[in-house]
């Protein structure tokens, strides 16, 4: 294998491990994860100058309202579509081959000469949506180039296997889309530029900066979008739409409790608390405090808390029987109020400072949670009082702010 193609496979691997990180980080296989990616993650954010690299361009465990916010969310599915019709054309593709029909040109083939490379692009769009760190979104316009350069690859040597009927296909059928807009662009911006190769970085190093700069566009207007109620020095944010008197009463209640006024005051560096269910299934993003669940969501689902307690013993066949036990009950279980859950943050810059409210969610800050406040939905009553170990599941690793 040449340098070029261990160089094109290593950047392909090196995207699937940083994108699957949503997905592994759920699996039993989360420490072994970790363990590996952690450190580049933390080392990222050690620098003011790489720790936005770290950061969430669009929501991921707040909840706005709001109808751009929500079109990205739906658009996530493209995670799935893509790969089902990456599969799909593959099909055609090995099938051609196996029979020795030469070029293979039906189903999508009769479009376009690269679908899979093209619905490997759209279903990494939606991992990008889902898990929108800008290191991902970085590495995602990295493989765009990556796919063309394999694509150019293979083409290459189908030419010099099928070079007449290659090359009436290329020529009668699009790279990847129809009327070729990436290649008019190019022409127009970096055609004039010998060799190609350099034209081809120009083109890239434009298309990532533009895609930051969009993608630090869209985290301004996720943070103007996420509610945010003020009391005096705190700001609550409800992770679902809530309404702001009831926030606010919510956080007198608990504020009346002699054991959160004694804990508050400790920490004068709290200026952040967030608002949710007990039972919040993204809560092991912000703290590594256990959920707490209802007596009635415990009866109907017990092994909700058997993936609690377990979730790292028992091999794969127990782990995927309650992965499974558990993701039947989506859609049919709403997020219950049964327990009302504050969880108060420090959000303090470099230097240690306690952040002004309308910097909690800057880039390049530490938040540390330090207190986990419970009420009761019903009657208001503080449940449990929790000092929390200031960390979240996997440790002070950078995680989603909103």
């Amino acid at each position: 294998m040449t340098r070029g193609r261990v160089l094109l496979w290593g950047t392909i691997a090196a995207y699937c491990l940083i994108g699957m990180e949503i997905i592994i980080m759920i699996s039993p296989f989360a420490l072994y994860f970790y363990s590996v990616y952690g450190p580049l993650l933390d080392l990222l954010a050690l620098s003011p100058s790489t720790s936005w690299t770290t950061e969430f361009f669009l929501p991921h465990m707040v909840f706005p309202a709001d109808p751009l916010i929500l079109f990205f969310s739906y658009l996530q599915v493209l995670l799935v579509v893509g790969l089902l019709f990456f599969f799909t054309a593959a099909i055609p593709l090995y099938y051609g081959r196996f029979r020795g029909k030469g070029v293979v040109q039906v189903s999508f083939y009769k479009k376009i000469r690269h679908p899979q490379y093209f619905f490997l692009a759209v279903s990494g769009f939606g991992l990008l949506l889902y898990w929108p760190r800008f290191i991902i979104l970085i590495m995602y316009v990295t493989m765009l180039f990556v796919y063309y350069l394999l694509a150019r690859n293979e083409e290459w040597r189908m030419q010099q296997e099928a070079p007449e009927a290659y090359a009436h296909y290329m020529a009668t059928t699009p790279m990847f889309l129809p009327g070729e807009p990436g290649g008019r662009l190019f022409a127009a911006l970096f055609g004039w530029l010998r060799p190609k190769w350099v034209g081809i970085l120009g083109l890239y190093l434009l298309s990532l900066c533009l895609a930051v700069v969009l993608a630090m566009g869209l985290r301004a207007y996720t943070v103007s979008t996420i509610q945010q109620v003020r009391v005096a020095e705190m700001t609550l944010v409800p992770v679902f739409p809530r309404q702001d008197a009831v926030v606010r009463e919510l956080y007198q209640r608990a504020l009346a409790d002699p054991s959160v006024q004694r804990q508050l005051a400790r920490r004068p560096d709290v200026n952040l608390g967030y608002l949710m269910p007990g039972d919040f299934f993204l809560m092991a993003l912000v703290t590594d405090a256990d959920r707490r669940f209802s007596d009635d969501m415990i009866q109907r689902f017990p092994e909700i808390l058997e993936w609690h307690q377990y979730k790292f013993r028992g091999g794969l066949g127990k782990f995927f029987r309650i992965f499974y036990n558990f993701v039947s009950t989506w859609g049919t279980v709403p997020t219950n109020y049964d327990i009302e859950r504050f969880v108060f943050v420090a959000v303090r810059d470099r230097s240690g400072r306690a952040v002004a409210p309308g910097r909690l969610f800057a880039m390049g800050l530490n938040r540390t949670p330090a207190l986990i406040v419970d009420l009761d939905a019903r009657t208001h009553a503080v449940l449990h009082v929790v000092k929390t170990s200031e960390s979240n599941k996997w440790g002070r690793m950078p995680m989603p702010t909103f």
